[in-house]
Order: structure tokens, then C-alpha cells, then sequence
């Protein structure tokens, strides 16, 4: 089986875990080069223990997936970590680009997403500090999926970890570089995932879908 694992966030180590406890063939995709380079230079060294892992990385993005990924397809998972919310007031495109390159009898699509809880105009915000434009609730995103071939089959909420997360990146930030203008604007974005999450406005879920 092969899959793709879109905007990872730059070592590509989940996507070679799973290459090498599966044996599947994987792909990364990023937005950035430098990402692609280090996720390169992860390659190198897993294939010292594991000669055999099949796994290739290319740079572009989740609304015109490069045409050497297309290649490759049909993928029988798409794996999207902590990326597609900022997509969301571009959710058709994103699902279209995703859904083309998804194996048509078996394709499953797996993400981690934020969803909205309450009446978009309690997160003002929240989007501002995460520098989103929209973010949509769960019924709008199962519309989404069904308009572009996929159906939701189920997810996984994971509020209580998102909020433990984000304190500690707060923290972390907060320790390392005090009274810094980017620090006081990343902890800024941590604090505000971490009280709209516990608040109840915001919900941080895996959610699963298959191509119908």
C-alpha cells in the first residue's frame, strides 16, 4: 500500500515510522524547502537501520499537489497533520486536490482539525491569533467532505491533549525567550488555543473519511 502525508511539519519522522513498521511506500509533501531538506536528511538516517524503507518528499501545497506526487497516485491514505484549519476558507480546493489522488475503492483520509463550536462571531479571536480567516464547525466540514467525494466515518476528540499541548509550548516559549516580540506573539496563539479549547468553543479532533 502507498500513502501520502501532506504539510507534516518538517522532519517527516511520522510519515518514515509508519513506512517502516507497515512497509508501506510513502510520500511526504510541505510547503517549505527547508522542510523538505531536513525531512531528506531524517531519510538518510533512518535508512542506515533500515536500507529497504520506501519514502520520497517533495515540496508544494495542499491546494496544487505537485504533478511528480500526482504521479504516484491513486494513495490509499492521505494523512494531513495540524495544517488544514488554516485552509478552511479554502476547504473546497483543499478536498478536491485530496480526493483526486485518493485510491477510488479503499482512499482513506485522516486529519487533525480544529472545529468550531459556537456561532462564528465568539471566535474573533481565535482566528486572529492563529491567523485564520474562518474556521468551520463540524456539520460544515461533513458538507465539505460530501461535496468533494468524501464521507466522514468517525474521529476521535482530543481536547484535553490539545490544551496540555499548548501550555506547555506556552511555557516553553515563555522560558527560552521572555519579553521577546515573537515569543510574546507565539505564546500568545498557545494561550488562545488553550482557552478557547478548555472554554468549550473550539475542539481539536482526528477526524476519518473515505472516499465514496
Amino acid at each position: 500500500s502507498s500513502g501520502i502525508n501532506a504539510e507534516y511539519g518538517g522532519t517527516g519522522a511520522p510519515v518514515l515510522d509508519i513506512a517502516i513498521k507497515t512497509g508501506a511506500s510513502v510520500v511526504g509533501v510541505d510547503i517549505a524547502d527547508g522542510h523538505i531538506e531536513m525531512a531528506n536528511e531524517f531519510l538518510a538516517k533512518y535508512r542506515v537501520q533500515h536500507p529497504d524503507v520506501q519514502a520520497e518528499f517533495h515540496a508544494g501545497s495542499y491546494f496544487e499537489i505537485p504533478d511528480e506526487v500526482k504521479a504516484l497516485a491513486p494513495f490509499t491514505h492521505v494523512i494531513m497533520q495540524t495544517s488544514i484549519f488554516y485552509a478552511h476558507h479554502r476547504i473546497d480546493e483543499v478536498l478536491d486536490q485530496v480526493s483526486s489522488v485518493l485510491d477510488p475503492e479503499s482512499g482513506v483520509l485522516v486529519t487533525t482539525d480544529f472545529l468550531r463550536k459556537v456561532p462564528l462571531s465568539e471566535v474573533s479571536e481565535f482566528l486572529k491569533m492563529n491567523s485564520m480567516s474562518t474556521v468551520l464547525s463540524k456539520e460544515e466540514m461533513e458538507a465539505a467532505l460530501k461535496r468533494n467525494g468524501l464521507e466522514y466515518t468517525g474521529g476521535e476528540v482530543l481536547d484535553s491533549h490539545c490544551v496540555k499541548c499548548n501550555i506547555a509550548k506556552r511555557e516553553k516559549v515563555e522560558t527560552i525567550a521572555p519579553q521577546q516580540p515573537e515569543s510574546e506573539k507565539f505564546a500568545a496563539k498557545f494561550r488562545t488555543r488553550e482557552e478557547f479549547v478548555r472554554d468549550g468553543k473550539i475542539s481539536f479532533q482526528i477526524v476519518m473519511t473515505r472516499k465514496t
